[in-house]
């Protein structure tokens, strides 16, 4: 869609984009046909989609033989999209941060394609991987600094780089978005990210402990993120050194292998 068919679109039903809603409508055919590729679309594909807004990227997906599953907040998009798209779509209206996604997506594989906005994507890639049932493939349109974070671009780790990292086997950076890829534009740039889960098997298999054990530790690692680590957890130093972990070391320094390290260790211990 161009920004003159969004503008009439939106005219038509009411209203502009909601700022409150982080409602930048993806303009970019490249983006979106980049967006697709990646998440290897194939017949009868269970795909869920958060906020499809207008439709921008639930057309190629369904064009490309997916079944979308929809979150939708936006009262104003329901009878739009069910007019537009009478098949292979099927919407759940509300606050796709309080819904319970597993309902949703019940059981068998799924992926899980979306142009997010940025307000929820910490919690909506959590909600994703984490679930019951994770997707097999996430692609997803996100802030780019967000993005890079959780790739570790900086070698520095955060709570959501690890929290990815303990889902997936890769995390990777597909492409770069300018603002001017949306309508209307964003102040910042965006970037599509790709990520290929684990399933909950894999992940036991290959860290050795559930990660949300590790992802509880790490939450207390990183409560106050300027002081030494061995502070915010309540232990000492020689406890880190024996690891072969810097006592002046802080949360952010950790690699998800020391994180789990760690926390088995920890658990050890208490025993």
């Amino acid at each position: 869609m161009t920004p003159t068919e969004i503008k009439a679109v939106l005219g038509q039903l009411g209203g502009g984009a909601n700022k409150s809603l982080g409602q930048h409508f993806l303009i970019d055919k490249t983006t979106l046909a980049s967006i697709v590729e990646e998440a290897e679309i194939e017949s009868g594909d269970r795909v869920l989609e958060v906020g499809p807004g207008l439709g921008v990227l639930t057309a190629p997906l369904i064009a490309a033989g997916a079944e979308v599953l929809a979150i939708e907040r936006d009262r104003r998009f329901i009878g739009y999209l069910e007019n537009k798209f009478p098949e292979h779509l099927s919407i759940s209206q509300g606050d796709a941060a309080r819904l319970d996604w597993d309902s949703i997506i019940g059981e068998g594989e799924w992926k899980f394609v979306s142009n997010l906005p940025y307000s929820i994507t910490s919690l909506a890639i959590r909600k994703a991987l984490y679930g019951k049932n994770p997707p097999t493939n996430l692609v997803v349109l996100i802030q780019r600094e967000v993005a890079e974070r959780i790739v570790s671009r900086n070698k520095k780790q955060s709570l959501l780089s690890l929290m990815v990292a303990y889902a997936s086997h890769e995390t990777k950076i597909i492409r770069r978005v300018a603002p001017g890829a949306f309508f209307p534009p964003p102040k910042v740039e965006s970037a599509v990210l790709r990520v290929l889960s684990m399933n909950i098997e894999e992940r036991l298999a290959i860290w050795g402990i559930d990660p949300e054990h590790i992802m509880a530790l790490a939450k207390k690692g990183f409560a106050h993120p300027r002081k030494l680590l061995a502070s915010n957890l309540g232990i000492k130093g020689e406890q880190l050194e024996a690891l072969g972990i810097s006592a002046k070391i802080r949360a952010e320094d950790l690699s998800p292998d020391q994180w789990r390290d760690l926390t088995l260790a920890l658990k050890q211990a208490e025993k």
